[in-house]
């Protein structure tokens, strides 16, 4: 099983709510995805930095399943729609030794 982590800031004045329903509708168009979790960060800043605003994490079979996913039409739409509202992005692919 691969696992795919999203994490994302938010572009100044851009809506968090935006954001998130139109990552939800990623795994209703793509079924190829075998597990789904959004999270939005809570509270206030600590002493380990600035959070992120949010987390995607979702698995696939197999790495070629990921990179039908990151390549898939809806999901490459999904992508150049959200990239202006991000003020930074990031990403850790990585197979799963519990699954």
């Amino acid at each position: 099983m691969i696992r795919h982590v999203f994490a994302w800031r938010i572009a100044p004045g851009q809506n968090h709510q935006e954001i998130l329903d139109l990552l939800n509708t990623l795994p209703e168009k793509l079924p190829i995805i075998k597990y789904w979790e959004i999270g939005v960060h809570q509270g206030d800043p600590s002493d380990n930095g600035a959070p992120w605003d949010g987390v995607l994490i979702s698995d696939f079979e197999s790495w070629d399943a990921l990179d039908e996913y990151s390549n898939d039409a809806y999901h490459v739409s999904v992508v150049e729609n959200l990239t202006p509202r991000f003020a930074s992005r990031a990403v850790v692919d990585f197979e799963r030794t519990d699954a």
